[in-house]
């Protein structure tokens, strides 16, 4: 496999693009259960049911028989709630006064079309699932590595390997490898004057998988790269740091496939004096531009308590 700048890939086998076209189908049909599960939440709307506002997910277990019901034209809140499963049961009250409302006909026939999507694509990606964990048998253990880093799962490591094979071995580098996927800071300069900075195209599949990692990461707690984006959150927004994160994340994932190494958490480190150094300075120019003198104020702070 060979990947240009454009983004694309060029395989050398069958077998890999066979690995890449199961995963990205994948991705489709996840795409398209997100569009319906608007759909569906939008004829809810229709018919002034709130069931979103309470249910975190309208096609899991208690959301669904809800939603079944509903389509065949039950409106009684009581039957409705009932059922409910788990923790949902403990927002009964609630999740009544989100039921309160009814479907036209023509609106429950649309539901139990969309409901009849859904099932077909959960089937389909069952299938495809089940197909790329038959043709994924021997990279098994390349899975398991990917999946120690944080933000990374099963399908995500699947993905990953489709994209660039289980070694990485068209990248010689990690810069290339995260120049290529398109998560790195881009550089357009002329005579001197940079004119933007804005990262690559890249390859889009494998970027919005970086992304998704990303910020899986950052919100687990006492890893790496959620120290990384509290560190550098301070000095850029919030999609810089987190852009900065699937950075660093495309060159540990480089790492970990081309060298065959195990990734090793070493928590979100302390910061050192230099970073502390920096913050300072930072606050002292805060309080400049507020008009705040800081020294006048530690001098007769000093002169209280001395």
């Amino acid at each position: 496999m060979v990947g240009g700048r454009s983004g694309r890939q060029f395989h050398t086998g069958s077998r890999a693009a066979e690995l890449a076209l199961l995963t990205r189908t994948r991705v489709q049909m996840k795409r398209k259960l997100c569009v319906i599960h608007n759909h569906v939440e939008g004829l809810l709307e229709q018919g002034g049911i709130k069931l979103s506002a309470v249910v975190s997910d309208l096609f899991g277990v208690s959301g669904w028989a809800m939603l079944e019901r509903i389509a065949v034209g039950v409106n009684d809140v009581e039957l409705l709630a009932g059922e409910a499963r788990g923790v949902l049961r403990r927002k009964d009250a609630q999740l009544k006064e989100a039921l309160v409302g009814k479907l036209e006909p023509v609106y429950q026939l649309l539901l139990r079309q969309h409901m009849d999507q859904v099932r077909l694509l959960r089937r389909q990606i069952e299938q495809v699932n089940q197909a790329l964990a038959e043709a994924m048998k021997e990279h098994i253990a390349v899975l398991h590595r990917l999946s120690r880093i944080p933000g990374i799962d099963l399908h995500a490591s699947q993905e990953l390997i489709a994209e660039i094979g289980p070694k990485a071995a068209a990248f010689a580098t990690a810069g290339q490898f995260a120049s290529w996927v398109g998560v790195c800071p881009g550089s357009q300069e002329s005579a001197g004057v940079n004119y933007s900075n804005r990262s690559p195209k890249g390859n889009r599949y494998l970027r919005r998988l970086l992304c998704q990692i990303a910020w899986a990461a950052i919100h687990t707690k006492d890893t790496f790269f959620a120290g990384l984006f509290g560190r550098l959150k301070p000095r850029i927004e919030g999609k810089g740091a987190a852009w900065a994160v699937a950075h660093r994340m495309a060159r540990v994932i480089w790492l970990v496939l081309h060298q065959e190494v195990d990734y090793q958490e070493k928590g979100s480190a302390p910061p050192n004096e230099r970073t502390l150094l920096r913050k300072f300075r930072r606050l002292l120019k805060d309080f400049g531009n507020l008009g705040v003198d800081v020294r006048a104020l530690l001098n007769q702070h000093l002169t209280i308590t001395g």
